[in-house]
């Protein structure tokens, strides 16, 4: 699909063919000024020199961007053509360009451009959203439009693409390349949208009945947030820089912005009108208004009922213990969740296990649990839903075949609206999707989906990662992608450090470094990515809050990685030391544990004769293998390989990737848990790795009533 003006090439691979053969013989005899230069046309150039886009070069001009696309950078450009920027002038009853103001003209360029990376329409093929922000630090929505051209070979299928409900990129005319970036010209202005996630929710009329709650709740005030305007990251730049760790260096940069982000999962209209009729709800009754929607609300949180806030007022239902209020709210997250970001395949073997993260919602303590469900896997009721397709992601999806008795469809997340919906979705807070069914955390809830082992990755604890582009998709990062130097800041495996005060939720003290590494599938490291808790003065301390669970008996473990240059931190659970410091050093560990790997080999099909005896062994010492449905690729990682058994080790046969339990005990489902750790030894900057928490009730960690232990997965 890439695409060059190829008499281009041929001119300049004509001209420098004559130029090597002639200026040897011919330099002294020719003036200098007949010598031919080849002179490269960036993206300034292009508009410049490109008739039919002498309105949108202008409106470049008017932004003050043009010298910037005269520079070296990687930048992708949806250019208007002449017609396109006319017919958007007509609908703001212009007639030039120069009746837009200077910030208008700012927006609009920095709309249609990202300066971050070039890309083709191959690159947006199967997402939703393009991977990278525009220059605005927005998402930018693509629809795809398959049509058929007309080629030497016949007919071809091929794709492009509307942006934003409002830019089609022409295809003829689409992967242009300039020296600095790429050019993909389309027939109408890509629009920005200025408009809040709640706007935008009130204006599907498919919604009419969730919109209608979300302002009587007084939910629709409270995800309105854009950005932090106090935060400004000059202030931070001295903490950028190199860090050293594990025998590597790592360039941490601070982050850019502090945006917030919401995502609303929405049930249109149409399915709570036919709500009785769907076979796995248990509910007779159809739901036509916001009324009928609260009637509802109350079979699944009937605590409270008789109390001053369990009522249809307005001061009722803006109380946050009010059954609709925490209907509606359990279906929003403080995160822009963006659909390929609400989970990751980076080292989560998909043929074994569903990728699946765990997410606090605006409904206070409680936790949504997000699962890309792969119906190839054991991890799927096919005698049930035998619709379901690879990829789709569920909420609340509960299906383990040695426990069937918990199953629970849950809700089906629509990747896409329908077309006429597209430019509704848009909006500079959030994203919104439509869900297929309500979704709750009342007691039937807790009792079946949580009901099972919560792994979670630590960025789900914290919404900055996913709100300011933290977090990548990509998948199969090398090691020669991690960068060393801040002038790389382009990569797709960055390293992050924090501020002070950035991550809500977090308090540590001042000499303390909380790191981010991005997500690399070859490292040790579950989904990727890790947090490091360093100082050179070799002292730090750290608290943080744990996502809500059902009130019960449970085990808490950490999972990291054992490496000889680690430190030792001593761990709280609300405030109260949990056993003898933990050494995370990789040095004499093995053979103080007696720990052996679980399988003969990398297939996760054969124990080793010992793997029972030494999987008790090591819990008898508070210590847990490896994951065996979480896998890294061997050696330093390969951009074009994609994981599977045959080029992965689980990490229950790597000794290196370990799980520690540091608390076993009650956990109240009403309250506010916390992690506290502490260093006790840190010679030499040596630091702490935090990569991930499990929480795990006792019906699980022990023998459950359907008799089944808990899996090595």
């Amino acid at each position: 699909m890439k695409k060059v003006y190829l008499f281009k090439i041929k001119s300049l691979l004509i001209g420098i063919a004559l130029f090597a053969l002639g200026v040897s013989s011919c330099k002294d005899d020719m003036p200098e000024d007949s010598l031919y230069t080849y002179q490269a046309e960036m993206l300034s150039d292009f508009l410049r020199n490109n008739n039919n886009f002498s309105q949108f070069a202008r409106i470049v001009e008017k932004a003050g961007k043009m010298d910037l696309f005269s520079a070296y950078g990687t930048y992708t450009c949806f250019a208007p053509t002449n017609d396109a920027v006319s017919t958007y002038l007509a609908g703001l009853g212009k007639s030039s360009v120069e009746e837009l103001s200077n910030e208008e003209c700012d927006t609009l360029v920095c709309t249609m451009t990202i300066a971050s990376k070039t890309m083709s329409l191959t690159d947006f093929e199967g997402f939703t959203f393009i991977e990278e922000n525009n220059m605005l630090g927005r998402a930018l929505k693509l629809q795809e439009v398959p049509m058929t051209i007309d080629t030497e070979y016949g007919k071809q299928a091929v794709s492009t693409f509307i942006v934003n409900g409002s830019g089609q990129v022409i295809y003829e005319l689409a992967n242009d390349s300039v020296e600095n970036g790429i050019v993909h010209p389309v027939s109408g202005v890509v629009r920005a949208s200025s408009d809040l996630l709640p706007d935008v929710i009130r204006r599907d009329p498919t919604l009419k009945i969730f919109a209608q709650a979300l302002v009587l709740t007084g939910l629709y005030n409270q995800i309105v947030r854009r950005e932090d305007a106090s935060y400004n990251y000059h202030d931070y730049e001295e903490m950028q820089g190199k860090y050293h760790s594990d025998n590597h260096d790592n360039y941490c940069w601070v982050p850019r912005t502090r945006r917030y982000g919401y995502t609303a999962f929405c049930v249109p209209d149409d399915v709570l009108n036919h709500y009785s009729e769907y076979e796995d709800v248990d509910y007779d009754k159809n739901i036509y208004t916001w009324e009928d929607l609260y009637d509802y609300a109350c079979t699944v949180y009937p605590e409270g009922k008789g109390q001053g806030y369990y009522g249809k007022s307005t001061s009722a239902l803006q109380d946050e213990r009010n059954p609709l209020h925490k209907l509606i709210a359990y279906h929003l997250l403080d995160r822009l969740g963006v659909y390929e970001k609400l989970y990751t395949n980076c080292t989560i073997l998909k043929d074994i296990i569903n990728p699946t993260e765990w997410y606090s919602t605006m409904n206070p303590h409680s936790t949504m649990k997000v699962e890309c469900v792969y119906p190839d896997n054991d991890f799927h009721n096919k005698g049930v839903d035998k619709t379901a397709q690879n990829g789709v992601v569920y909420l609340n999806h509960m299906y383990d075949p040695k426990r069937p008795g918990l199953y629970e469809r849950g809700a089906i997340v629509s990747k896409d609206v329908v077309e006429e919906m597209i430019n509704y979705q848009s909006c500079v807070n959030g994203i919104y999707y439509y869900i297929d069914r309500l979704i709750d955390y009342g007691q039937d809830t807790r009792d079946h989906v949580f009901n099972t082992r919560m792994r979670m990755d630590l960025y789900t604890f914290w919404p900055e990662l996913m709100n300011n582009d933290i977090r990548t998709t990509e998948t199969h990062l090398t090691k020669a992608a991690c960068p060393t130097e801040s002038d790389d800041w382009n990569s797709k495996c960055k390293s992050y450090i924090f501020p002070q005060g950035y991550l809500d939720n977090v308090e540590s003290t001042a000499d303390g470094d909380f790191i981010y590494q991005g997500c690399r599938n070859y490292y040790w490291s579950y989904e990727g990515d890790e947090f490091n808790l360093r100082s050179d003065q070799g002292l730090y301390d750290m608290t943080f809050q744990l996502p809500s669970v059902p009130t019960g008996q449970y085990q808490i473990r950490l999972g990291f990685a054992l490496i000889p240059s680690r430190g030792i931190g001593q761990f709280y659970v609300d405030g109260k030391p949990q056993g003898i410091p933990l050494d995370m050093r990789s040095t004499g560990w093995q053979a103080k544990t007696g720990w052996q790997k679980l399988y003969t080999g990398d297939d996760n099909d054969t124990y080793t004769p010992t793997a029972e005896q030494n999987k008790k062994d090591l819990h008898n010492q508070g210590w847990y293998h490896g994951p065996a449905g979480i896998r890294c690729i061997h050696g330093e990682g390969n951009p074009d390989s994609q994981l599977k058994k045959s080029n992965s080790t689980p990490f229950c046969n790597i000794m290196n990737t370990i799980r520690r339990v540091i608390y076993t005990g009650p956990l109240d489902g009403d309250k506010t848990h916390s992690v506290r750790i502490r260093s006790v030894w840190s010679e030499g900057g040596a630091e702490l790795m935090f990569d991930y928490i499990e929480i795990v009730p006792k019906s699980v960690y022990g023998i459950d009533t359907e008799g089944a232990g808990e899996d090595d997965l």
